[in-house]
């Protein structure tokens, strides 16, 4: 058969669709673009037109790589000292401080990192993960949960942690227990049918791990799949159960809402990625992405450069940026947006009160680099994360270098309130906090980390940052997030607070699509975005 008999057939069976898919299949067609990816600019069509970005984070870097290829004149200005906005990695020599806080300096061994913003990426957020293929970003898996993760909170089984797997299949049990208990209840004839009854049972028994019993009864005993007190082994030892925890004691410590279930949100499925060496390793493959002119994009950054001044009209924009006034025919802002609305400016009255209706959390870490791996030898964790009551609220291992002597661990990642008060304590208060919650879910902590490299970040402290993330506009005030879709004269905004998914790369590259397809479709209407 022919490529064109084969076309044909496909047409007869499946219309133009089918025949599309089918070209590109052949290499007769271009592939689809996938939900997100940015439709392909014409190498030239922004020769002579000047863009200005204000903001060095993900965003800013995407709006930057795209529209250089396109042949735009970019300059990305950054507040700033380094690159890469909430994406910092820290290693040793390192150094950040808070704002009227004392700097602190990383003194972490030669090779190991904190990842002190973002640590994982979903792997439904295929953007980035683009973004990562075509830059050269080498990716790993990031753990998100073992069954050996543990759960503690001092009203609970004396305040000594519990692993995660003994609470979620006792839970499961004597849920399943309770529920075969109604399985005939006439009160379900509306929904199950006879079959369906018998079929529901088998599903429960399943789901608990039950033990039928010659009355026909569906108790919990306890299971396997919480673990064992005394493991098997060989011969006779045939080890023994951990005893089942009861379902009230279980409900009243908790930790149900503490972190049991959080690997069933979406963006925490499993599998997660991470990228290989620290975060940064993505802002690294925007800066070394070659540009027109010989150059990488590295070239067109500029840091230290506060922004103290927008005028934006329908002919262009004028950016004062540290010491220098700039012109561009267009800007695109990934600054917070109530820090956008404080600058001098000509903003309409409307426009500044739809900056100032966004907000952001507060977002704490501390990180410990550990004597030894002590939650791999003695807790056999390999990656996850433990949960705590304690205001610490978790603590992350490490997803690489199992079986190695030292290691990084995020010692503690909370928000809201908790990240409130605690980032408005000193660092040295902090650390002791994260000592105390670290002793409540590995008794013998504070002696088998390294005290006096402790790290702690506030973002909500952190010059030029409001705090980790943006709440979500689109849900909490989506007029406002409307609005600000649409640019103010010659600019626009960009960053993950113009996307329905905040707090995550994948928002602030597709808001930074959006930002290019903006400029891209008022510059030049020979171009239109497809979607």
């Amino acid at each position: 058969m022919t490529k064109r008999e084969f076309l044909k057939a496909l047409g007869r069976f499946g219309g133009a669709a089918a025949v599309l898919h089918g070209m590109s299949l052949l290499g007769l067609a271009p592939m689809a673009q996938a939900a997100g990816v940015l439709a392909p600019l014409p190498a030239g069509h922004g020769v002579g037109r000047r863009v200005l970005i204000l903001g060095a984070g993900v965003a800013g870097l995407c709006a930057a790589y795209n529209l250089t290829r396109a042949g735009y004149d970019v300059r990305v200005r950054e507040a700033n000292r380094h690159i890469g906005g909430r994406s910092l990695t820290l290693r040793r020599g390192d150094t950040f401080q808070e704002t009227d806080r004392p700097a602190q300096e990383c003194r972490f061994d030669e090779g190991l990192y904190l990842n002190a913003g973002p640590g994982r990426i979903p792997h439904h957020h295929s953007v980035v993960l683009d973004y990562c293929r075509q830059l050269g970003v080498e990716m790993e898996p990031y753990i998100f949960v073992s069954r050996a993760n543990l759960l503690q909170a001092d009203n609970f089984n004396g305040g000594a942690p519990v692993q995660l797997r003994r609470i979620d299949a006792d839970l499961r049990g004597q849920i399943a227990e309770m529920l075969a208990k109604v399985s005939d209840d006439q009160r379900l004839d509306a929904v199950l049918s006879q079959a369906d009854r018998a079929a529901f049972r088998d599903m429960l028994r399943e789901f608990g791990d039950l033990r039928p019993m010659p009355d026909g009864t569906l108790p919990y005993r306890g299971s396997p799949r919480g673990g064992y007190a005394v493991p098997p082994g060989a011969g006779a030892a045939g080890g023994t159960l951990n005893p089942h925890i009861a379902i009230n004691e279980l409900l009243a410590s908790g930790l149900w809402n503490a972190g049991l279930y959080a690997e069933l949100r979406h963006y925490w499925q499993a599998s997660l990625l991470q990228p290989k060496g620290g975060m940064d390793q993505i802002i690294r493959g925007f800066l070394d992405a070659a540009i027109p002119g010989g150059r990488r994009l590295r070239d067109i950054v500029e840091t230290r450069r506060p922004v103290t001044a927008i005028r934006t009209g329908e002919d262009g924009v004028v950016v004062v940026a540290g010491d220098r006034e700039e012109m561009a025919d267009y800007c695109i802002s990934t600054m917070a947006p109530p820090r956008l609305a404080a600058v001098r400016n000509n903003f309409r009255p409307a426009y500044l009160a739809t900056l100032n209706a966004f907000s952001y959390a507060e977002a704490c870490k501390v990180g410990w680099q550990a004597k030894w791996r002590f939650w791999e030898t003695q807790d056999q964790i390999y990656g996850g994360i433990s949960w705590t009551t304690h205001e610490i609220s978790q603590i992350w291992y490490p997803s690489d270098g199992h079986l190695g002597p030292t290691g990084v661990l995020t010692g503690a990642y909370n928000r809201g309130p908790a990240a409130r008060a605690f980032g408005a304590l000193p660092h040295e208060e902090r650390l002791a906090r994260a000592l105390d919650g670290g002793e409540r879910l590995h008794p013998g902590f504070t002696q088998w980390i390294h005290r006096d490299r402790g790290l702690s970040i506030a973002w909500q402290n952190m010059p030029f940052f409001n705090g980790g993330w943006a709440e979500g506009a689109a849900i909490s005030a989506p007029d406002a997030y409307r609005r600000a879709s649409v640019p103010e004269g010659r600019l626009y905004l960009a960053g993950d607070f113009l996307s329905h998914l905040p707090g995550w790369k994948e928002g602030a590259l597709l808001s930074a699509h959006l930002a290019v397809e903006g400029i891209a479709g008022h510059s030049g209407n020979s171009w239109r975005a497809v979607r």
